[in-house]
């Protein structure tokens, strides 16, 4: 094996693992830019569980569900696409627009300051599901 043939290997290997490093990079940042996990809200309702999860926009587009605490299930989803608000309600959970604007969510005149996201969509849940 000449002497010739050992550099341009190690080239080689060292440009291949910078690729692999720089593509990780990348899809490490498509992943963090595409939003967040999902983590639960207080919820006031025994038997149910609120979770949330933001999916991009700097948290403009979410979306919100009330699950069955012991079977998982969906009971009523709200989605912001980073404008409209959708709702689904089961069963079925058929989509439909909800309110052209995301910030629907915070009904006038009641005090909900819009930094309290959290109170403000566990509200529109529960209106969502004919509760008060």
């Amino acid at each position: 094996m000449s002497t010739h043939a050992q550099p341009q290997r190690r080239r080689y290997a060292r440009h291949a693992a910078q690729v692999a490093l720089a593509w990780g990079a990348i899809v490490l940042s498509c992943h963090a830019v595409g939003g967040t996990g999902e983590y639960p809200l207080p919820s006031p309702t025994a038997g149910e569980v609120l979770v949330y999860r933001s999916c991009g926009c700097g948290d403009a587009c979410w979306v919100a569900e009330v699950r069955d605490a012991r079977k998982r299930t969906v009971k009523a989803r709200l989605r912001c696409d980073c404008e409209q608000l959708h709702a689904s309600v089961a069963p079925g959970l058929k989509e439909a627009l909800h309110a052209e604007r995301c910030d629907a969510i915070y009904a006038e005149g009641d005090g909900t300051d819009k930094a309290d996201k959290p109170t403000a969509i566990a509200r529109a849940l529960r209106q969502l599901l004919g509760r008060r």
